[in-house]
């Protein structure tokens, strides 16, 4: 069965404004403090609608900043993730699938990706332990971690593809950096906006 009530800020707002639209009809009303006065009571409700622009103009910006994040990491068909593939391909090509630059160039790309090769250890508790390095700052340090090492390689690293020479996978780094950025400031502006509005 539909609840009836109502709890979002739109309609909390349009139920203030009637109350405060009905308080103006009574010519009796004295608050006992100044605050809940009928002006002060308006200005509230102005103050409230104002900050609910804010939440959804800040969140608007936030959701932007995250969907543009994703696509780089892992949606886009030149993303980070896809570029590992080549990547790995490249180093195992020139060097032989057994090298130690494939093992070690293999094993960052598994810890961007989340995988292990080995299996998950238990600790002394007997909790599984996650070999898991996924948030998007670990990614990034981790694609950073590849390219430097590819940079040691020097012309034994020298892809056909354009799109995985050093220059183009330090221009992706350079994006998933700004794009990791700009999702902790639009973070930073929606979420104490957001708190403001549940005072």
């Amino acid at each position: 069965m539909a609840s009836n009530n109502e709890k979002t800020f739109g309609s909390k707002i349009a139920n203030a404004e009637t109350l405060a639209s009905n308080l103006t009809t009574y010519a009796t009303y004295a608050p006992v403090r100044p605050e809940e006065s009928v002006v002060n009571y308006k200005a509230l409700i102005t103050s409230i609608k104002a900050n609910n622009s804010t939440v959804a103009s800040t969140q608007t910006t936030y959701s932007q900043a995250t969907d543009k994040r994703v696509k780089l990491f892992t949606k886009n068909a030149d993303s980070m993730l896809k570029t590992l593939t080549l990547i790995g391909g490249q180093v195992k090509a020139k060097f032989g699938k057994t090298s130690k630059e494939a093992e070690y160039i293999t094993n960052l790309i598994l810890k961007v990706r989340g995988e292990s090769t080995k299996k998950l250890k238990k600790d002394n508790e007997g909790e599984f332990v996650s070999q898991s390095k996924r948030s998007y700052g670990s990614m990034t340090q981790t694609f950073n971690d590849i390219i430097t090492t590819l940079s040691t390689y020097g012309i034994d690293y020298a892809p056909a593809n354009a799109k995985i020479k050093l220059p183009a996978l330090n221009t992706q780094l350079t994006a998933i950096t700004a794009a990791n950025a700009a999702v902790t400031v639009a973070y930073s502006a929606y979420k104490p906006a957001k708190d403001l509005r549940q005072v």
